[in-house]
């Protein structure tokens, strides 16, 4: 019998144990979750903020100390729009009304972006992450807050870096080519069936340019061509490329208009009116050509490297020898040009004239 009592003995010592080691996990869990949530809690990173549904701090970590500048003394028991804007205290309350009242929270779970104030005033950015849980009858919310100013002076930076690759793109790309390179990769050639194409040209560059230094000539031709992009912006024509002393332009693409003939002989009477008043205050005098043809062309983006745009045709090529075959201070069309203008502008016939590489073709002076 007592060999018996022992073994009841043992078994019943042994459940004591098996509960006292239930007892002693169930307090190494609850020491290690203790042992995680201060190191959290010491974290400089992000602030930890707990608040009841009195809308006062109960809890301060040493990250809110450091990322707002009050201490924990300071902090518990004010109010926590003692960290909140002025401007957004309002709806700071009325959300936490919304939420005491038991009704469907808009914020909670989620990352927000917004803002907050520290001990001397200023507003900086932060992430929000808030979350909630009742405990006896009451509600209490903490929220898990981070200062993302590098991270927003850091977004800033890229930001404006890729505004700077799109206007650099812009200045060499028409805008709706540049969004299809961009978007897809690749821009489509196109044809066009009737565009106005505009080249200029300066009589006796050689000998101007041998006749001044180098660096003074590209100084005179960038701020002239400068100028004539400004007129071609202001009349939505499409400059193509400047080859030397030569200027190329195009209206009627990418976007399509009727009166793309009227735009470029527009601004070959604008290029034409500034070198006149450049001349009057310069020694170096500028002595311009122009010639206009209209017609079908082929447009597309050339290399992968360094892009150009670029037209292609007998339009382009004829053009070019309306430049070449007129004269100084004059504008020469083609018969084509012409007959899109004729109603709005007087023009001198010159009958046939030789093109070199094309032939004889019609050609008139605007008036």
């Amino acid at each position: 019998m007592a060999a018996k009592d022992s073994n009841q003995g043992l078994n019943k010592y042994g459940n004591l144990d098996l509960d006292l080691f239930k007892k002693h996990e169930i307090e190494s869990l609850i020491q290690e979750q203790n042992k995680r949530f201060q190191v959290i809690c010491s974290s400089k990173n992000d602030a930890i903020i707990t608040s009841d549904e009195s809308k006062r701090i109960l809890f301060w970590n040493k990250g809110a100390e450091y990322i707002f500048g009050f201490t924990s003394d300071e902090a518990i028991g004010q109010p926590i729009t003692l960290i909140i804007p002025h401007e957004l205290h309002h709806s700071h309350n009325e959300g936490m009304e919304r939420m005491n009242q038991g009704k469907e929270p808009r914020v909670l779970g989620k990352v927000l972006e917004l803002k907050a104030v520290k001990k001397g005033g200023e507003e900086f950015p932060i992430e929000l992450t808030l979350g909630s849980w009742d405990n006896d009858g009451k509600r209490y919310y903490s929220g898990i807050i981070r200062d993302i100013t590098e991270k927003k002076k850091a977004e800033l930076i890229i930001l404006n870096e890729k505004k700077k690759s799109e206007e650099l793109l812009l200045n060499i790309l028409p805008k709706q080519v540049a969004e299809e390179l961009k978007s897809k990769g690749k821009a489509t050639t196109k044809r066009y069936g009737n565009v106005s194409i505009l080249f200029t040209d300066f009589k006796d560059f050689t000998v101007m340019a041998s006749s001044i230094s180098q660096i003074k000539l590209v100084k005179e031709l960038n701020e002239i061509f400068s100028h004539f992009d400004d007129i071609l912006e202001s009349l939505q024509i499409e400059k193509i490329k400047t080859i030397g002393d030569a200027y190329f332009a195009a209206c009627g693409l990418p976007e399509k208009n009727t009166d793309h003939a009227h735009r470029c002989i527009e601004a070959a009477k604008h290029m034409f009116r500034y070198l006149e008043v450049r001349n009057r205050k310069n020694k170096l005098q500028w002595k311009m050509r122009a010639g206009i043809h209209s017609g079908p062309v082929v447009a597309g983006v050339i290399s992968k490297k360094k892009f150009a745009y670029d037209l292609f045709g007998d339009t382009v090529n004829i053009a070019s020898r309306m430049e070449s075959n007129g004269e100084v201070g004059k504008i020469n069309i083609s018969e084509t040009t012409y007959e899109l203008i004729r109603e709005k502008y007087n023009c001198i016939p010159r009958g046939q004239i030789h093109a070199k590489g094309i032939g004889n073709l019609n050609m008139y002076f605007l008036e």
